[in-house]
């Protein structure tokens, strides 16, 4: 029978799920793990704690997933927009035939990588407390000299120069040269500070630029830049002149200025309040002192009303004075009269106390207590020597030797020196010694005699 379609009796038939999984095998083949760069776009993350989205770039996309648990082996939070460069395996997800990659592997690239850095720089200088408010300076009321770090060339000077002229403010400008971009812009920034800082030529500094785009602001980011201003004694106003970005020098000065025209404003503006309010201090002092001196000469008036004759007052005061006197010299006659009665008593009763009246019923009792310490110790004596005799004799009754003066003899074991009390306690041969009285005699037992 001729079939209706000829082509299938020379080709292979796929079916889809065949087809797409020979897909996915030949690209895992092929290609195997591959590093893919690409801008973020439509990232989400479910509650599985995947994140999905899409890498593409000018010409084409292609999507990608990041499984929970090769997500958090990432140091930093995939956004959109953001340039990255992955690694990972190209598949096809089946159920729908769509061609992605599995990301194990993600860093940011480009300017993503720039600002993945700023953030970890601002955590890392927020954690010292570089822009805690608590250690922001304020700004002097009435500068003297004003310090600006900045392109003596650039835009920043003349916008700050041109508020000065129409304030109209005396006030000195110092300018430290330096870069406000490139790489050696905050070597140069950071050592304007420190000058300024070193040789005390500033009451307050503005450190900034002009607008510019946000690659043009990286020096004022630059950690070295930013601990300069953090460790200025100086009070630094900030003036990066971009109102958008907000910069880490931004958040450790003392004031944030979003232009170098309104840095100079702050500082004059702060200047011209402080002279109005001097201004009317002087005013509220001079209308005080005025009242001050009114009311003390209406005082002056009264008091000269009622001064009178200062012999009158001169002659009462002599009066109190001679009064006084009679008293004290009474008052100090009835004082030492007191006293030598009591200084008598005390002599009277010293001498009845005098050491030399209680000497000889002291030394009359020693004496007796001498004779009698005497007796007590001879007693003591004889009777102490009596009851060494009792001892010395009852001792020598038992002494073992005064035994052996009678006759007496002492035998012991040769074996272990054992004092043979009984016959049966030796054998016969065994060897015997005998203590007398004088000497001793080495024996042998012969025989037991009943």
């Amino acid at each position: 029978m001729q079939t209706e379609f000829p082509f299938l009796t020379t080709r292979r038939v796929f079916t889809v799920s065949e087809l797409v999984g020979t897909v996915a095998e030949l690209l895992d083949a092929h290609f195997g793990s591959i590093l893919l760069e690409g801008e973020i776009t439509n990232l989400r993350q479910p509650s599985s704690g995947h994140v999905y989205l899409t890498l593409k770039d000018a010409g084409a996309q292609l999507k990608g997933v990041i499984f929970r648990r090769q997500l958090r082996l990432l140091d930093f939070t995939p956004e959109d927009g953001m340039q990255v460069l992955c690694r990972g395996r190209l598949a096809v997800y089946e159920a729908r035939g769509d061609l992605q990659v599995i990301i194990d592997w993600m860093e940011p690239s480009g300017r993503g990588a720039a600002r993945v850095a700023l953030e970890r720089l601002k955590k890392k200088l927020a954690a010292e407390g570089l822009f805690d408010e608590a250690r922001k300076k304020p700004l002097p009321a009435l500068p003297r000299v004003i310090g600006v770090v900045t392109s003596p060339t650039g835009a920043a000077i003349r916008d700050i120069l041109k508020v000065i002229k129409k304030k109209n403010v005396k006030v000195r400008i110092l300018i430290y040269p330096a870069r406000v971009q490139g790489d050696l812009a905050p070597e140069e920034i950071a050592g304007g500070i420190a000058y300024f800082n070193r040789h005390g030529l500033a009451d307050v500094l503005i450190v900034g630029r002009g607008g510019g785009s946000a690659e043009d602001l990286d020096a004022f980011n630059a950690e070295r830049v930013v601990r300069a201003i953090a460790a200025s004694e100086i009070p630094v106003i900030s003036a990066v002149g971009h109102e958008i970005d907000i910069t880490l020098s931004d958040l450790a000065a003392d004031r944030r200025a979003p232009t170098p025209t309104a840095a100079a404003e702050i500082v004059i503006l702060e200047s011209d309040q402080w002279m109005k309010r001097i201004a009317e201090l002087a005013t509220r002092l001079r209308n005080t002192f005025r009242l001050l001196v009114h009311e003390k000469r209406i005082g002056l008036r009264e008091l000269e009303s009622r001064l009178t004759d200062p012999r009158h007052a001169l002659a009462l005061a002599r009066l109190k004075l001679d009064d006084a006197l009679t008293r004290m010299a009474a008052s100090a006659d009835r004082a030492v009269q007191t006293r030598r009665f009591t200084l008598s008593d005390l002599e009277h009763r010293l001498r009845a106390r005098h050491p030399a009246r209680s000497l000889p019923p002291l030394r009359t009792a020693l004496k007796a207590s001498e004779n009698r310490l005497g007796r007590a110790i001879d007693e003591i004596l004889a009777d102490q020597r009596t009851r060494l005799a009792a001892c010395v004799s009852l001792l020598n009754s038992y002494n073992p030797r005064n035994v052996l003066q009678r006759g007496y003899s002492i035998t012991f074991r040769e074996t272990d020196g054992a004092i043979v009390k009984r016959a049966g306690a030796v054998s016969k041969g065994e060897a015997v010694r005998v203590l007398l009285a004088e000497g001793a005699l080495g024996c042998e037992v012969k025989r037991h005699v009943p």
